[in-house]
């Protein structure tokens, strides 16, 4: 069952795009079970080449006693060429069936085969998984890195990196056919990104805030992807999450080109998603926050098959590539909650 479509919001009523990046983490409260992932996408050989990825994530409980328990870790390496093929693989801990994915694009299908390859990883909601599944949105969006490098000037993102003719009308409410960002990329022109200096996400009142994460290259441009999601037990879940793509100038300096915070109930006995806001924090374009009204289309979903039912409900101008990623990663919530029972019961 697919969603009714929605109307649009006259393009005179919207606000501007939003500038409002998070500084610092919470606080990790005590009974709580923190993931945190991180996504490094560079080019060692430069710009049109090869993409490197560089990715792990990590399960640490807070026990209701205080006590720091990682739970779990997990990291992936990947080379990716141009064409959003994967060469190479490696992960740990190590999976012979993910050669599987060697040779497959990270666009679409590529769900479809890590699905096939891995079904009990997807319904344990392991971190291989989590780490996997943001393939086709990461391959898609990783050469923005070169935005603010002087090699962008003659490889601009809307031609070369897509190919001849490739059409973003409609694919999100960014681009929706009416908005300014689409109308000025069909006349060859720069979209004119929002873009904003980045706050530190990391915590120095807590080092375990979130796991290691190395620094950029320096010479090279870099996107990096970055998750946190926060779930705190009770009679109710609460779920505090929030996503973060940006990119580092010739200059070191951190910008934020997509950004998002979500907030959850889950029903503890029923699993099932009872309320749900998402925070715009830096979005592209002035046609994007327009998404965030439309999550509660999810409103009393099952959270086993949330990864499934953003794709049906939350489509189109309806949705965001970037934020249904972030929706979708919600899926962990139960399985993080039984994670932290067995830390609780392992004192």
């Amino acid at each position: 069952m697919t969603a009714p479509r929605r109307l649009l919001p006259l393009l005179s009523a919207l606000p501007p795009a939003p500038r409002n990046p998070q500084s610092g983490s919470p606080r990790r409260a005590l009974g709580s079970i923190r993931r945190t992932g991180h996504w490094n996408m560079t080019w060692p050989a430069g710009i049109g080449t090869d993409m490197h990825i560089a990715a792990a994530a990590r399960d640490l409980a807070t026990t209701t006693d205080g006590r720091a328990e990682p739970v779990s870790h997990a990291s992936l390496d990947l080379v990716v060429d141009p064409g959003r093929q994967i060469r190479s693989l490696s992960a740990a801990p190590g999976r012979e069936d993910l050669d599987g994915l060697v040779g497959i694009r990270g666009g679409s299908g590529f769900r479809r085969q890590l699905q096939s390859l891995m079904p009990e990883e997807m319904a344990a909601g392991s971190l291989s998984y989590f780490l996997l599944d943001d393939m086709p949105g990461i391959t898609l969006v990783g050469p923005f890195a070169w935005r603010l490098w002087p090699e962008m000037a003659a490889f601009y993102a809307g031609a070369r990196h897509h190919g001849p003719g490739y059409d973003m009308t409609g694919i999100c409410a960014g681009f929706r056919p009416d908005g300014l960002p689409i109308e000025r990329m069909n006349r060859g022109e720069d979209p004119q990104h929002n873009l904003v200096p980045a706050l530190d996400l990391d915590e120095p009142s807590d080092p375990l805030a979130w796991h290691e994460i190395p620094e950029p290259p320096g010479d090279s441009a870099m996107l990096r992807r970055r998750r946190r999601i926060d779930v705190i037990d009770g009679p109710e879940l609460l779920v505090d999450s929030v996503f973060r793509d940006s990119m580092w100038s010739p200059e070191g300096v951190e910008t934020v080109v997509h950004e998002y915070g979500l907030h959850a109930r889950v029903d503890r006995s029923s699993q099932q998603l009872t309320a749900l806001t998402a925070d715009p924090r830096v979005l592209p374009f002035q046609t994007c926050p327009s998404a965030a009204s439309n999550v509660d289309l999810l409103v009393g979903e099952p959270m086993a098959t949330l990864r499934h039912r953003v794709l049906e409900l939350v489509v189109s101008t309806d949705g965001c590539t970037h934020l249904n990623d972030a929706l979708r990663a919600l899926a962990v919530g139960p399985v993080l909650a039984a994670e932290l029972v067995r830390a609780e019961q392992a004192a």
